[in-house]
């Protein structure tokens, strides 16, 4: 990932439309791919939009119908009061589902919207044919370290704004690899979209709702469809041993590791992201077994490792 390639995302809007919710509230949301193919949701996390998801599915609507949706106080959905819960965002998952009249879905969940996932599927257990938690934000244990490092997030935008929220964020998030190789530039460009499409208050109200819910383990017992557990290995919160001990305690669930990534793979190793997906949900429909594509996955996170080899040693040789 390089500026260049931050500077190409396509995040332009108006390729969707707009569900009203029960309440009025309007959810932005987007499809593409193939009408009678399996149907992918991805829930966003709080610091992303719908229209960048085409940057990252491009493979993937190919071969199944992709649904991606702002979050209300999101993008182009609706703005939310700052009394807005987590468990808002849940009820929203399903009234947007019943608008399209999806009757079986996978799920995909990013961050802190593995656990708006984790509770759709505990509360519609018959409409969840598969899940993916990338960069799962809950453990064995309980909720604690997230809620803490919540606050602390909350305590740099109240003292330097989006972009001291950003400054925080920033090394945490993506892998050393990637911060090393793309340097101060792609370090701006990054910033410069994130602080174009976040405002303080929206920034403050999604972090505050996060804290309205928790991370409870026990949920997990109850969720029956397969699940897959992943992460980058450079990831800041699921390290490979707590997912691992977090697929356990799911009925179908296991984890794997993504190579040269942290926390958002999809930006670092989108190759890699869209392979292990979509063998996933190929591996449910055809019932093939997953050690094939996890090998996919693999290779294709090889690949994208040796292009960013040569990228990092030809630029520290400039140097």
């Amino acid at each position: 990932m390089d500026r260049a390639t931050v500077e190409g995302y396509d995040l332009a809007y108006g390729a969707g439309e707009l569900k009203t919710l029960s309440d009025g509230a309007e959810l932005y949301y987007e499809v593409r791919g193939p009408v009678d193919a399996p149907t992918l949701v991805i829930v966003n996390n709080y610091f992303i939009i719908c229209p960048l998801w085409r940057n990252f599915t491009a493979e993937l609507a190919t071969r199944y119908r992709v649904v991606t949706y702002d979050l209300r106080n999101q993008g182009a959905s609706s703005r939310a009061g700052a009394d807005l819960t987590f468990a808002q965002h849940v009820t929203d998952l399903e009234e947007l589902l019943d608008g399209l009249g999806v009757a079986t879905v996978f799920l995909l969940g990013t961050s802190i919207s593995t656990l708006i996932c984790r509770d759709y599927a505990a509360r519609n257990p018959v409409r969840v044919a598969g899940m993916v938690f990338l960069g799962p934000v809950f453990n064995p244990f309980g909720d604690r370290r997230r809620k803490y490092l919540t606050k602390s997030w909350l305590h740099s935008l109240a003292a330097g704004g989006p972009r001291g929220l950003f400054d925080h964020i920033y090394p945490l998030v993506y892998s050393d690899r990637t911060i090393e190789s793309g340097g101060s530039a792609t370090y701006l460009a990054l910033r410069e979209r994130f602080l174009a499409l976040n405002s303080p208050s929206q920034l403050e109200t999604n972090l505050k709702a996060s804290l309205t819910t928790n991370d409870d383990p026990r949920v997990l017992s109850g969720i029956a469809c397969p699940t897959l557990l992943a992460a980058g290995e450079s990831d800041f919160l699921a390290s490979p041993a707590s997912m691992e001990a977090t697929a356990r305690l799911l009925p179908r669930g296991r984890s794997t590791v993504i190579p040269m990534a942290g926390h958002v793979p999809y930006f670092e190793a989108t190759a890699a992201f869209e392979a292990l997906v979509g063998a996933f949900i190929a591996e449910i429909v055809q019932e093939t077994r997953p050690a094939a594509f996890e090998a996919a996955a693999f290779e294709a996170a090889a690949l994208e490792a040796a292009a960013l080899e040569s990228a990092t040693v030809g630029s520290a040789a400039a140097r």
